[in-house]
């Protein structure tokens, strides 16, 4: 039977006289299993067939001496995991790269003999552990620098094979496989080439490319889709192949980074497939900070609730005490089923720091749990791809409303999937572009019920307007976005009382001649100006019933942060509109800190608070409206 929660602690000092007294201390504060970083180069390491189990055997069996399970971290496709002998194989093909033409002995995923390799391996290394009931998970170790389900990044030895951050698809693999990805999207070269604006005389004339050498927006985009998608069909491979050899086993696929293109990741992706295969994610993105690694994690988990896939979060690296217990903390408010904790984060030698202290006193939250409800927020995983990262303001909006109340980020694929069914209110806090899908499914989840707050225009993947998306706010095809410095004035209802507070706002961009029965929050003031100039009427925050639901639009500044000597001051008109807005439509939980506080969660349903270094039970506030 598998624990409640499963603690995985990785880096024990083994091949030291002090092994097994670190292995009973680890018991002792709650740890349920070991990590071992598992190189296929180790267990097999002279010729196809010829294992060598000794090396693994002696630190699996003192590990469950203690009390403790074995986590196989299985790693095979990095070079350092790999045997000389498969180096060596006219079957090994390593990853090429777009940018230098230079092969990295990294396996491809596009590789099919390699799978063949992989097949036997796990089946092999199945047979043998499982029977000795040793195994508490299964991590397979696929790609990227260090397992991970991404392709390699930096790799930490400069010089001993080619390495760096870059698309790796020049192989004559990798281009075998897109070519006939367009094939199957594309009915003919006529189609791609009207999509792409391009000029190709057949298939076989088009090649990967890198982003600054796309034909167009749209071809980049769905070079991307195949790319992710790609990585995504590997991870399957990996998940059913585990699966089908530890069918009772977790099976946790290891990811990371945030999803630059290069790197071929799609979380949200990579946590469906996980679910298919009744497995999880294991997570690498956590630090210090709270709000920092909810911003890291929050879409990820997400996306692991909507598909039905399990998550595991694990630091990037070295921790504080207090790191360790906001660590703590953020997994509980998750309800997620594991925990993955460095050995030198929990113990200096084998001297327990606090946090070990803290991890033991803090056990009991640590338990599986649904969610609770939330306020959906988008997450423009196509506009980040584009423009090379997540805008910052998406993280500092996210960090804002989690401090009132809880909230779950959705991206692309999740909307398409139907995860807005899930939700009665939808915050996009910028202006951008995103698939006219998208637009068009969150059109359709308004008109059926939903609340959207959008600030700024949203467009299609090329630029261009979406009627549909633009009617919700009553935006009309003859309306005009007016551009000029000018004063808002605030004429909303009771319902927006911080709102209406400050009065007047400064605007750069506002809308006119929208929809009739558009209820201007905010609008100038129709009136002559400066030096024989007219001001229009015009609303830079309006919202319009649309269907059954309501859509808010605002273009004024987004300042999440308060800034006393910015050129334009802001006194918080987009939080105090975000903020009335959640407390008329949002219907979840109020976890607005106290002073002394960092965050609060519903653990257990009971209200908890994060302080520095310690967690403790609060009375509830009052829940939002």
């Amino acid at each position: 039977m598998n624990p409640p929660h499963e603690i995985v602690v990785c880096g024990v000092p083994f091949e030291n006289p002090l092994e097994k007294d670190a292995l009973r201390q680890l018991k002792e504060i709650g740890a349920t299993s070991v990590q071992i970083y598992t190189f296929w180069k180790v267990f097999e390491p002279h010729a196809r067939g010829q294992f060598d189990w000794s090396f693994y055997d002696r630190e699996a069996a003192l590990i469950q001496e203690a009390g403790l399970k074995y986590v196989p971290f299985l790693l095979m496709g990095p070079k350092y995991a790999s045997p000389q002998w498969w180096l060596d194989a006219p079957e090994h093909v390593g990853l090429r790269c777009l940018e230098h033409g230079k092969v990295s002995p990294i396996e491809s995923i596009w590789n099919p003999l390699f799978r063949q390799e992989i097949g036997r391996v796990v089946q092999a290394f199945a047979a043998h552990y499982l029977p000795t009931g040793v195994l508490e998970s299964i991590q397979p170790g696929i790609c990227g620098d260090y397992g991970e389900a991404i392709m390699p990044v930096l790799g930490n030895w400069p010089g001993d094979y080619h390495t760096h951050v870059g698309y790796w698809c020049g192989g004559a693999d990798a281009i075998a496989s897109f070519r006939a990805w367009l094939q199957q999207k594309f009915s003919s070269i006529e189609q791609l080439n009207h999509a792409w604006r391009a000029r190709y005389a057949n298939f076989d004339s088009v090649f990967p490319f890198l982003v600054h050498q796309a034909p167009s927006r749209t071809a980049f985009f769905d070079l991307l889709d195949w790319y992710r998608g790609s990585m995504t069909e590997y991870a399957g491979f990996w998940m059913k192949t585990c699966r089908q050899f530890f069918p009772s086993l977790p099976v946790y696929l290891c990811t990371g980074g945030v999803e630059e293109p290069a790197q071929a990741s799609l979380f949200s992706s990579q946590a469906r497939i996980a679910a298919q295969h009744g497995g999880g994610i294991r997570l690498t993105n956590e630090g210090n900070k709270f709000y920092d690694n909810f911003f890291m994690t929050a879409y990820t988990r997400s996306a692991c609730d909507f598909y039905g896939a399990n998550l595991g979060l694990e630091p990037v690296g070295p921790m504080t005490d207090k790191g360790v217990t906001a660590r703590i903390f953020g997994s509980a408010d998750y309800g997620n089923p594991q925990m993955f904790h460095y050995y030198g984060n929990l113990f200096d030698d084998i001297k327990p720091r606090a946090a070990a202290e803290a991890l033991r006193q803090y056990q009991p939250l640590l338990q599986k749990r649904p969610l609770e409800p939330a306020v959906a927020f988008f997450w423009p995983g196509l506009y980040a791809a584009w423009q090379g990262g997540m805008p910052d303001v998406v993280g500092r909006a996210l960090r804002f409303v989690r401090r009132m109340t809880y909230c779950l980020p959705v991206n692309e694929e999740m909307i398409l999937d139907g995860a807005l069914e899930r939700y009665r209110l939808l915050v996009i806090p910028l202006p951008g572009f995103t698939s006219r899908a998208v637009l068009e499914r969150i059109a359709h989840w308004v008109q059926a019920g939903g609340v959207l707050l959008q600030a700024g225009l949203l467009t299609d993947l090329e630029l261009a307007r979406v009627a549909e998306y633009d009617q919700l706010f009553g935006i009309l095809p003859t309306s005009e976005e007016t551009w000029g410095h000018a004063t808002q004035h605030i004429q909303a209802g009771p319902e927006f009382p911080l709102f209406s507070k400050l009065g007047e706002f400064g605007a750069a961009t506002s809308w006119m001649d929208l929809a009739p029965d558009v209820d201007m929050l905010a609008a100038t003031r129709a009136e002559h100006s400066f030096s024989g100039t007219y001001t229009r009427l015009t609303s830079a925050a309006f919202r319009r019933q649309a269907g059954k639901g309501q859509a808010f639009f605002y273009s004024g500044p987004v300042a999440m942060e308060d800034d006393a000597e910015a050129v334009f001051v802001d006194h918080g008109t987009f939080k105090s509109l975000l903020r009335d807005i959640l407390a008329a439509h949002a219907h979840t939980a109020d976890l607005t800190p106290a002073a002394d506080e960092i965050a609060r969660a519903q653990i257990g349903g009971k209200m908890y608070a994060l302080k520095e270094g310690e967690i403790i039970q609060v009375t509830p506030t009052a829940q939002a409206s």
